[in-house]
């Protein structure tokens, strides 16, 4: 397990400086996750395998995961797309449901299970099947396995994940500065409100400190 570098970063505790509107929006992604209205169960349960394979979360407590699954959910529900689409691929709802039967359609073929019923290893194989763009199954003959991949769920994935502000912590991101603004403008210097990576103390590790 790799260390967290900012364990003890919390950006909320600095949301007394965000204007109201910045606030309500960050506050709402950790509060309000949205019910699954657009997936079906299997659909569900394949979709959060995905999310978990591309962002494992093993080492937090519950409370403190990041739920991505819902989000992607609601932006196929409420039509909240990019405005585009690859010519060779259906709009993003379609894209979505193709390719995730594509996923379980290659486990099977592979390992004879569903996509969330394998290991993480078999997991990974599965998606470096459809990486190399040489995935069984029928629907990666109508959508562009690589592409599928990694132009559309894993950029979708990893957006949802680091707009949230549990995932700010890990990188140590200080969160809005509006309307505060920024005042260490030069030589890369922190604002005195953001996580500071403290410089390894000789014991092989780094110490991280909040200032």
């Amino acid at each position: 397990m790799i260390p967290d570098r900012y364990p003890d970063a919390e950006i909320l505790a600095q949301r007394g400086h965000w204007d109201r509107a910045t606030r309500e929006v960050v506050l709402d992604r950790v509060t309000n996750i949205p019910e699954f209205r657009f997936f079906n169960d299997g659909e569900r349960r394949t979709l959060e395998a995905l999310c978990a394979c591309v962002v494992p979360q093993d080492s937090r407590p519950p409370e403190r995961c990041v739920a991505i699954a819902p989000w992607i959910d609601q932006r196929c529900h409420e039509a909240l797309l990019d405005g585009f689409r690859f010519d060779d691929m259906p709009d993003e709802r379609e894209s979505w449901r193709a390719g995730l039967a594509g996923l379980d359609e290659t486990a099977g073929e592979l390992f004879q299970h569903a996509f969330a019923d394998l290991t993480d290893d078999q997991r990974r194989t599965v998606l470096q099947a459809i990486d190399g763009g040489e995935s069984p199954g029928d629907v990666w003959g109508r959508l562009p396995p690589r592409r599928w991949w990694r132009q559309f769920a894993l950029r979708q994935i990893v957006a949802v994940y680091y707009s949230h502000p549990y995932a700010w912590n890990q990188i140590g991101f200080g969160g809005p500065a509006y309307p505060r603004g920024y005042a260490s403008l030069n030589h890369g210097a922190t604002e005195p409100w953001e996580p500071r990576e403290v410089e390894g103390d000789g014991s092989g590790e780094n110490r991280e400190d909040w200032r």
